[in-house]
């Protein structure tokens, strides 16, 4: 089974205007597909880093970068960050919206899953927000979504799932406070939709050993049924 150590990124030619770069571990007989979103600015390989020693080691672990990149300065080079959408706060609009990434994941699921595996989303927030409408897109392959650090809210949810939805929040979030994810929960509740929610203490907007080990258990409880 590959590591981190011995996986490298690798390149997929998709219907996009440039290759989706991607980390991948898969091994010989996976029962699931575990599906990692990234936040903002960053690429796959963070959540990938933060995550794979903490997911169940017969599962098969895509973690793509976004489409879009984003260019970042440093002292001695530029690199490059990126985004599943743009999003304008001051008009409350996108001026790029989500369709596109969700064309370009689900291709991607489509082309690396052809097994039709049960697939679990885990996205870190703005890859959080994205889970559900991508889960929308996918058609019922999707069974389960943990979201870290976001909101799932109630006007993307046009109507009762069939996956299930955990949220997991750091107490000391200031970027996406509890409260605001725990609002967005409430109106869920009133159409019948349950959140499973999880607040750490310690933890701010951020993927650490607490929001990992939350992970794992999730999964260990969940993986054989």
């Amino acid at each position: 089974m590959k590591i981190l150590q011995d996986s490298k990124e690798e390149i997929c030619l998709l219907n996009c205007p440039y290759p989706i770069k991607f980390f991948e571990r898969r091994p010989k007989h996976p029962k699931k597909l575990i599906l990692l979103l990234h936040g903002l600015n960053e690429r796959g390989l963070r959540i990938y880093r933060k995550l794979i020693k903490y997911l169940p080691e017969d599962s098969h672990v895509l973690a793509p970068n976004a489409p879009y990149p984003i260019a970042r300065s440093k002292p001695d080079r530029i690199d490059f960050g990126y985004t599943w959408y743009f999003y304008d706060r001051v008009n409350s609009s996108y001026p790029i919206d989500q369709s596109w990434s969700i064309s370009v994941l689900s291709e991607l699921v489509k082309m690396k899953n052809p097994d039709k595996l049960p697939v679990i989303i885990i996205g870190f927030s703005q890859g959080g927000y994205l889970a559900p409408a991508l889960a929308y897109a996918m058609e019922n392959q999707v069974e389960q979504i943990i979201g870290i650090g976001c909101e799932f809210r109630d006007n993307l949810l046009p109507e009762s799932p069939q996956f299930c939805l955990t949220s997991i929040h750091g107490a000391d979030d200031m970027t996406i406070t509890p409260s605001m994810g725990q609002e967005q929960i409430e109106l869920l509740k009133k159409r019948g939709i349950f959140v499973e929610s999880y607040v750490l203490p310690d933890t701010k907007h951020e993927i650490n050993s607490s929001v990992a080990l939350t992970i794992k258990n999730i999964l260990e409880s969940t993986w054989k049924k």
